[in-house]
């Protein structure tokens, strides 16, 4: 089955609490619950958020590739705690890492299409001030940090293992390794 998993996580700007959303498809074995892929998937990503992300709940749902009536919240629950990166310079709330996975497949132009994941990270664990604007390339260690993120994220393992795959349910091909843009980019909040 198909699992879409939504965490939804807040940080304050321009005085006001903005809330986003990252957003997993994982096609699950029978034997992994909704439960232990939304565990592993949030303390995943609270390894790598800031401190000033506030965690505040996560959905799992599926199966995320049938029809609207087919598909049905299988978790809702609040989250609490905050990310773990610290000691770092805060970047700019709409900088964003991007994390990408080769999908294999080529669209009508003979391009490649990515997996592309997109993370407003809050704070960065170093106190480069250019590197938290976006103006210089991000160091290799926090590359390899960033790799290391989109590794375990392809595969969450519980009791079963989960894949990552798009929202279609297609998987991405055996041996895919992340990769991390080496700049940071700006992504709007969506309002």
């Amino acid at each position: 089955m198909i699992l879409g998993v939504s965490v939804v996580k807040s940080v304050t700007w321009r005085g006001v609490e903005e809330e986003f959303t990252n957003v997993w498809h994982y096609d699950a074995t029978v034997d992994t619950t909704s439960q232990e892929v939304a565990d592993a998937v949030v303390a995943e990503e609270k390894k790598v958020f800031g401190q000033n992300v506030k965690f505040k709940k996560v959905q799992v749902w599926g199966p995320a590739d049938g029809t609207k009536l087919q598909s049905q919240m299988l978790l809702q629950q609040p989250l609490t705690g905050f990310g773990t990166t610290f000691a770092g310079a805060i970047l700019a709330k709409e900088l964003t890492a991007v994390i990408s996975w080769d999908t294999g497949r080529v669209n009508t132009r003979g391009g490649r299409v990515f997996l592309r994941k997109y993370l407003h990270l809050g704070q960065w664990p170093f106190s480069n001030e250019d590197e938290a604007k976006g103006n210089v390339a991000m160091p290799a260690n926090q590359q390899t940090e960033m790799v290391r993120f989109g590794n375990a994220m392809k595969n969450i393992v519980g009791l079963g293992r989960a894949s990552l795959c798009d929202k279609r349910g297609r998987k991405l091909p055996l041996g895919t390794d992340a990769k991390v843009l080496p700049h940071l980019r700006i992504r709007q909040f969506r309002r």
